[in-house]
């Protein structure tokens, strides 16, 4: 079976549409929003920033939000990312941790469950009798 190639827009289209075979499908408004939202480069614009980049109107942005259903497709584009980021962070997180960086070796080995941070606990501390009877 032959693989077709797909080009830059397709790879774009299925990144902003993971709910294939799903109702709810972005407005062109709303997908222009999404692609600003996603794009790290904008993390920390303002509203108004990310609509002048998107070429929205402040209020597309708002009914957007308003719609539960938008705002679940976002969730959930959002959280595919996520995922997806996983695997280099662990690995930059290895690499870092295997050059002598304390902390980044520390989360790697928790992630593992090979170590764990150790906890005091505190035995001798005094509970009135209220406490431990019922009433």
């Amino acid at each position: 079976m032959e693989k077709k190639k797909k080009n830059k827009k397709e790879e774009e289209v299925i990144e902003l549409n993971p709910q294939n075979g799903t109702e709810y499908e972005p407005t062109t408004c709303e997908k222009k929003i999404l692609e600003v939202l996603l794009n790290p480069e904008y993390r920390n614009k303002k509203v108004t920033e990310i609509c002048t980049i998107a070429g929205v109107d402040r209020k597309v942005y708002y009914r957007a939000f308003d719609k539960p259903e938008f705002v679940a497709y976002y969730k959930k584009i959002s959280v595919n990312l996520t995922i997806k980021a996983v695997a280099p962070m662990v690995n930059a997180f290895v690499k870092w941790g295997l050059s002598g960086s304390f902390q980044h070796g520390k989360v790697i080995l928790e992630m593992a469950e090979v170590y764990k941070e150790k906890q005091q606990l505190d035995i001798n501390k005094t509970i009135p009798i209220s406490e431990l009877v019922d009433e």
